[in-house]
């Protein structure tokens, strides 16, 4: 596997543009150009070369002296120069700006290449394509992942094998995240997900939290997303995310109404990791489990973003190291049947039609091996694993009108306010 990193706004903690054109008395001719590059409005070539243009007359050792400076995200630089020989540096910028800067890194580097003369730059010689260089470790057979976040990432992040969209210093360019398998935002949360990759195996300690809130809620009526549900002027999801108390790696799949989820979440907690199913309107809860679980830990609790459990029950739900299905009283009006044993320790099958004591609406415990990708939903991809053991718990998700009633008269016994 290979890691390749934009550089300005990934690696750095600030783009460097601004900063030569800041020092160099530019920042007037250079500032709107940057921003709308990032955002997408101009091609990135179109701008290279009028910001070049602008900051042709920079002396180039000053302006490469300047960047040497730049702060770096330390600890991702750490990851950089411990697995020095699977990560790549690609950057637009050029060569003889970047050189000093980069050299630190260990790794390999990407750039546009000029040709200086007295000095200064007389011409560029290159710019580099960010895909290219995913194609070239492609043709070596090397899975290639991505960490962008301005719109001259997006090619490179769409064809790569795993993209992550990166928020470390701004949000990331509409035209990346619309290709992106992850987004993350802060310096921990990338960190996280990185190291999972490194490895073969999940992790046998600790476990990953997958909450899903990808879907429509059609059903529902309200015009939003289940999880952005308003419960005592909050959104749901934000109920639930502080509920989840102290788990560490917390994934929450996002579709429809991504950036209202996200900006709910990161209201609540930055270390958040962000999977994208960009096929949430034909697809069901099984592909969003899929997708947030992927480089997970060894277990993988699954939620939904229109679930409520009560308090009294949530530890025993968060333990994560051990398998269970979550079944609880039949309250909501188009619920999936769970079909217990006699000794009602263990789920035998599930049903639409055929009543039961019991019902299915979340959560559950799974082992990351066992969460195979399915366009339905979670419990027809688990079929051929039943039986498995039943976890007896206060539950229910909100599917309809009545369930959202419910849900709003039983909401302070639940969460406790």
């Amino acid at each position: 596997m290979i890691f390749i990193f934009d550089l300005d706004g990934t690696i750095t903690r600030q783009e460097t543009l601004p900063l030569i054109a800041e020092a160099f008395d530019k920042s007037a001719e250079i500032e709107e150009l940057t921003r709308t590059t990032i955002n997408g409005n101009i091609p990135f070539i179109e701008s290279f070369i009028h910001r070049l243009g602008i900051l042709r007359d920079c002396d180039v050792q000053s302006v490469s002296d300047l960047l040497a400076d730049v702060p770096y995200h330390d600890a991702l630089v750490a990851f950089i120069k411990a697995n020095a020989s699977q990560c790549a540096v690609a950057t637009g910028n050029l060569d003889v700006w970047v050189d000093q800067m980069v050299a630190p890194l260990g790794c390999a580097v990407f750039t546009s290449k000029a040709d200086v003369a007295d000095g200064k730059v007389k011409k560029v010689a290159t710019i580099l394509q960010k895909e290219e260089v995913v194609r070239h470790y492609q043709a070596q057979g090397e899975q290639v992942v991505f960490v962008g976040d301005g719109n001259n990432d997006a090619e490179a992040m769409r064809i790569a094998d795993i993209s992550i969209a990166c928020g470390l210093v701004h949000d990331p360019a509409p035209s990346v995240v619309s290709v992106c398998d992850f987004a993350v935002y802060s310096e921990a949360a990338l960190l996280r997900l990185l190291g999972a990759m490194l490895i073969e195996r999940p992790s046998k300690h600790g476990h990953s939290l997958v909450l899903s809130c990808a879907g429509v809620g059609s059903r529902l009526g309200l015009n939003s997303t289940k999880a952005l549900i308003n419960f005592r002027d909050r959104p749901l999801i934000q109920w639930q995310i502080e509920s989840f108390g102290e788990i560490n790696d917390i994934r929450v799949v996002v579709g429809y109404q991504a950036s209202q989820v996200i900006r709910a979440v990161r209201a609540i907690r930055d270390d958040v990791i962000f999977a994208y199913n960009h096929d949430y309107f034909s697809t069901g809860t099984g592909r969003s489990l899929y997708l947030g679980a992927r480089y997970g830990a060894e277990y993988i609790t699954a939620w939904d973003g229109d679930l409520l459990v009560h308090k009294g029950d949530m530890a025993r739900c968060l333990r994560g190291d051990r398998e269970y299905l979550g079944v609880s009283d039949v309250v909501t009006d188009d619920g999936v049947y769970a079909h217990l044993d006699a000794r009602e320790e263990q789920v035998k099958s599930f049903s639409r039609d055929e009543a039961s004591a019991f019902e299915w609406s979340g959560p559950a415990c799974f082992k990351a091996s066992h969460i195979n990708e399915n366009a339905g939903h979670v419990f027809e991809a688990i079929l051929d694993q039943l039986p498995m053991p039943a976890l007896k718990i206060r539950a229910f998700d909100i599917d309809t009108h009545n369930d959202y009633q419910h849900a709003q008269s039983q909401f302070s016994e639940f969460f406790g306010e």
